[in-house]
């Protein structure tokens, strides 16, 4: 079996289940997948099916219910109805999968796992989908690449993605790399977010000014709390400022010795990785587990990124090696000491709401609402969450380039009114600062 077509039939269990148990199984989809599909590429797959059809059902659901004529969505056979939900998300949300083959497998599953007429059923409404949706929709983009090609008009750049990895951390686009894509996909805002560098910023502040995009000056800091590593974004931040360049310094040297004693704690389990391995990966940026992660894989110890985290390097792992030159408190503190805002970065992969409270004491500013790996009600929560305590909601994709191939750059944007709440308390904290 295709390893894709297992990834499918795995995450329409999962959805099925959704279907039967309701929301309770949406923390295990996870879990479930990774069981089920054994080896990483088809449990990431079916993971990314899962959450993002649970994510987008709603609208999915309404384009199924519009094209309707002779049926009810409700009414259909569960598996059925299951089926058509993950084609369509792969039909409307994945670019890179053609649409014939995401008709075809759904086909394909319908046969297999429902009624004799299912596969002829599915395929009637999945052709008229991509008749109404899909193939205008293609024509269209066809039409305006040429007349931008022609008569080089240009349209008026629009939202955000505030969470980008460069080479300067552990992502691996370079800054440049990262202007080209965000022009090509006309955002009009983006913020480059490595790990205890701002080395990448200013590179990127002079291309985005020739490519009439706007960037934020902006970081992604680690910091410990009792005994998790929580991460915070800093949105508008001084890149100048020598207290924080002094700080960032001392950061990046407590990296390389944490990567020493990761490595150490490798060879002591037979995986044979010397530290130096893990810098020339690293090069220039902040080192940090997702280069040790790339080693890994480069040396066959693992298949994939996520598979290295699970197997050695994750919060849980038998090699992990906290973080502790700043605490929360003193992140909070540092960032805003920088004329930046300070947000809490992806709460829903962090897992810990219950110091949202303690955030707002120290000084937190915002929190990241919007995220890959955040469904519907997490989403929610969070929205709920930033007017309780009067946090600004920011939202980004953490690209990383190749080293998380499945999360593209502007997969995640926000709306350019919310970037102008984020500017607009920076403004306010400045003031009361000053």
């Amino acid at each position: 079996m295709r390893k894709r077509t297992h990834s499918r039939e795995i995450a329409l269990q999962a959805i099925y289940q959704l279907e039967i148990r309701g929301n309770e199984v949406i923390d295990e989809i996870d879990t479930f997948c990774r069981e089920q599909g054994k080896e990483a590429e088809i449990s990431d797959f079916a993971i990314i099916l899962a959450k993002g059809c649970i994510r987008e059902m709603k609208e999915i659901d309404q384009k199924i219910t519009n094209i309707s004529e002779n049926w009810d969505l409700h009414r259909m056979p569960v598996v059925d109805r299951n089926i058509l939900r993950l084609a369509c998300y792969e039909l409307f949300y994945m670019n890179d999968i053609p649409p014939k083959v995401s008709i075809n497998e759904a086909i394909d599953l319908a046969k297999k796992y429902s009624t004799e007429k299912s596969g002829l059923f599915v395929n009637g409404v999945l052709d008229k989908i991509y008749s109404t949706y899909i193939k205008n929709s293609e024509k269209a983009q066809e039409i305006t690449t040429s007349i931008r090609e022609n008569d080089n008009l240009e349209e008026e750049r629009t939202g955000a993605d505030l969470h980008i990895h460069t080479k300067f951390s552990d992502g691996t686009m370079s800054p440049e790399q990262v202007v080209e894509e965000a022009s090509k996909l006309n955002l009009r805002t983006i913020a480059i977010t490595d790990h205890d560098s701002v080395d990448a910023v200013e590179i990127a502040q002079n291309i985005c000014n020739k490519n009439g995009i706007n960037i934020i000056p902006a970081i992604e800091l680690s910091s410990y709390y009792r005994p998790v590593e929580i991460h915070l974004l800093g949105y508008f931040i001084d890149i100048k400022n020598s207290m924080l360049l002094e700080k960032l310094a001392e950061l990046r040297s407590e990296r390389v010795e944490r990567i020493k004693k990761i490595t150490r704690k490798l060879r002591s389990m037979g995986v044979n990785i010397e530290h130096q391995e893990v810098f020339d990966v690293a090069e220039k940026g902040s080192p940090g587990r997702m280069h040790v992660a790339d080693v890994l894989c480069r040396k066959g110890y693992c298949s994939n990124i996520r598979e290295s985290f699970q197997k050695y390097l994750s919060d849980n792992g038998p090699v992990y090696v906290p973080k502790m030159a700043l605490t929360l408190k003193d992140a909070i503190e540092l960032i805003l000491s920088s004329g930046g805002v300070p947000v809490f970065s992806h709460p829903g992969v962090t897992n810990r709401d219950m110091l949202i409270p303690k955030m707002v004491e120290y000084g937190i500013q915002g929190i990241e609402v919007y995220y890959p790996t955040h469904l519907h009600e997490a989403v929610k929560r969070y929205v709920r969450l930033a007017k309780k305590y009067d946090l600004v909601m920011t939202g980004g994709s953490d690209c990383h380039g190749e080293r998380k191939p499945e999360i593209k750059l502007g997969s995640i944007k926000i709306d350019d009114g919310l970037v102008d709440k984020i500017k607009e308390r920076r403004d306010n904290l400045v003031g009361v600062l000053s």
